[in-house]
């Protein structure tokens, strides 16, 4: 039997050059949730304000969420370069090997991680998932378009702001096994999963803490993928091609099983 020594800890977890600072990762928190809450309010008053050509396509809400988020992440990441030029936000077309092939393949396997942990009762059962937006040809393809492209918002948000931000604020790297990343990977994957945490009102229990665990993972990896890329292209094309499958999968599923 192996006994965790100190020594044994210390070969599998270091923690090198860290500074911690608190009020950095508050403020990362409350850009966060300002400039996701005022993408939603500006999606919001525009859908509205043209209802009668969206015809009632709750999709067309979504991609403009989307829309105005990605605005306001860039606007962030043109003032972080002016106010914070130590950051790297890897808002660059890749300089070198591009990762997009293997984050393809991870985004996929993502989406059927999701499927499963989000939706395993209906699957066991053979029972359709719930879809939480229109069965309309039109919608549902207004809602896969708004998946393919949530990476190009969040991952915008998340890992070339905050992360950006907090490498340069709360220095250090933390190494667990061969996985080695930025302290600041860690945090911003924490609050990528406080993102979500209106699951917990509107879906059952199992699934909304599979949502926040399955956050912090991605989270981490979104940024594995930024570091090796050198590029926000990467962890765009793994979080889009994980959220569709995960959504094309439901529609599917939907019509087989209705």
């Amino acid at each position: 039997m192996t006994s965790l020594s100190p020594a044994s800890l210390r070969r599998h977890v270091a923690l090198t050059d860290f500074r911690f600072r608190l009020w950095p990762i508050l403020l990362a928190a409350v850009l966060m949730q300002t400039i996701l809450e005022l993408g939603r309010v500006a999606a919001r008053e525009l859908y509205f304000a043209g209802a009668p050509l969206w015809d009632g396509y709750i999709s067309v809400f979504l991609l403009l969420a989307i829309a105005f988020q990605a605005l306001l992440g860039f606007v962030g990441i043109l003032a972080m370069r002016r106010l914070l030029p130590a950051a790297d936000a890897h808002l660059r077309w890749p300089p070198g090997a591009s990762y997009v092939g293997i984050a393809a393949m991870i985004g996929i396997g993502m989406g059927l991680v999701m499927l499963v942990a989000d939706y395993w009762p209906e699957l066991a059962a053979q029972t359709a998932p719930n879809m939480s937006y229109s069965k309309a040809p039109l919608d549902s393809a207004g809602y896969l378009l708004g998946m393919i492209t949530t990476g190009l918002a969040e991952e915008t948000i998340f890992r070339g702001l905050l992360v950006g931000m907090l490498v340069a604020l709360v220095p250090g790297r933390l190494r667990i096994g061969s996985l080695d990343l930025p302290v600041a990977a860690y945090l911003v994957a924490l609050l990528f999963g406080l993102a979500h945490w209106k699951s917990f009102a509107v879906d059952p229990f199992y699934q909304a803490m599979a949502q926040q665990i399955y956050a912090f993972a991605w989270g981490l990896v979104y940024v594995w993928l930024m570091e090796r890329s050198r590029s926000l292209l990467a962890p765009i094309v793994a979080h889009g091609l994980g959220n569709f499958t995960e959504v094309a999968i439901i529609i599917a599923l939907n019509a087989l099983w209705a």
